[in-house]
């Protein structure tokens, strides 16, 4: 806001047209608000700069926790909305409150950050984005501490729930070798994030284990620094020194999508010339041409696993698991197909 005010509830209502009480239900990650206007009056709040610190519910129950979430996962679209809305449904059934404490990955207000330890919460929540810089200061706090999808690995002491990366990637390697792929290819950034280096990891394993087989397995790891999930040319030019390529396994969906738009410009087809393969499920995937193979990450069941071991928290002297792995279901869609002669 212009002049250093601080933003209201008002100010975001009256930006997203909406009144006052949805606003602070759909901040509160009350479950009676629609996602699609949640989203949008969470990327608004955001936007707008508002204070989610300041964010309280009348009469809040003696027993809280804090979920400590940067200004970039709040931003994206639909992924992360579902696991909140259902922590928040799961506490709230048991009288826990659901507080935010929402920053800025470039620009972490440590002193800020600092205040939490006074906050009387059982637990931190971290969703996804984990610098350092935060991880460090909340384990002075001598709390626990649980990472959903952590972006970073960090030093022991912190619960980390994540989704069956390695696995996931393993199986549908196999997948596509039992249909006739002879010549694979990883497509990803290990830089990027945990979650990427597992899935690689996952599909260089299933490669390693067939390879008395003649099975290749090709990985290009791009720079995603800049967040544009490709490297175009490198993807080109490997696939024009590999002609053997039929298949090409993802980090995520936005990165299978990315490929299928260099494939268009260099004349080939899905699944005709690649079988494709993404994770996450992301909704622009299945309206693909052709829809987007895929991982389904369960976000709603996250959701709800996060608050069961929150309430566990709550009986147990301190936490019984250092991670758990949430499985992720397989959905096969036309971006793939068998080939050689016993699988046409």
């Amino acid at each position: 806001m212009p002049n250093g005010k601080k933003v209201r509830l008002d100010d975001i209502a009256k930006e997203c047209g909406v009144t006052k009480g949805l606003v602070s239900r759909a901040l509160a990650g009350k479950y009676n608000v629609g996602d699609e206007t949640r989203n949008e009056i969470m990327k608004k709040a955001v936007e707008l700069g508002y204070d989610f610190s300041r964010l309280r519910v009348k009469n809040k129950p003696k027993t809280s926790v804090v979920l400590i979430v940067s200004t970039s996962v709040l931003m994206k679209e639909d992924f992360w909305q579902p696991i909140i809305k259902n922590l928040y449904a799961t506490l709230n059934r048991s009288s826990i409150n659901l507080e935010y404490f929402v920053f800025d990955a470039d620009r972490i207000d440590v002193q800020k950050l600092r205040e939490l330890k006074n906050n009387p919460c059982i637990a931190f929540i971290i969703l996804h984005v984990n610098p350092d810089a935060v991880v460090k200061e909340l384990k002075n706090f001598g709390k626990p501490i649980i990472e959903v999808d952590p972006k970073y690995m960090h030093p022991a002491g912190v619960t980390q729930i994540k989704f069956s990366n390695y696995t996931s990637m393993y199986e549908v390697t196999q997948r596509l070798i039992d249909y006739g792929h002879k010549c694979l290819c990883f497509y990803g950034s290990d830089s990027h994030s945990m979650s990427f280096r597992e899935r690689r990891e996952g599909f260089a394993a299933c490669i390693d284990s067939v390879k008395d087989k003649k099975i290749r397995g090709i990985i290009i790891n791009f720079d995603n620094s800049d967040l544009q999930y490709s490297d175009n040319e490198l993807l080109r030019s490997t696939l024009e020194k590999n002609k053997d390529i039929t298949a090409i396994v993802c980090a995520n969906d936005i990165i299978a999508l990315n490929v299928y738009k260099v494939l268009d410009k260099m004349g080939k087809r899905v699944p005709e010339d690649y079988s494709i393969i993404g994770f996450d499920n992301v909704k622009i995937g299945e309206y693909a041409r052709p829809p987007l193979s895929t991982f389904n990450v369960p976000r709603e069941q996250i959701g709800d696993e996060i608050g069961h071991y929150i309430l566990r928290l709550t009986q147990e002297d301190k936490p019984q698991y250092s991670e758990f792995i949430i499985r992720s279901e397989f959905i096969e869609r036309s971006s793939i197909r068998a080939i050689g002669k016993n699988n046409e």
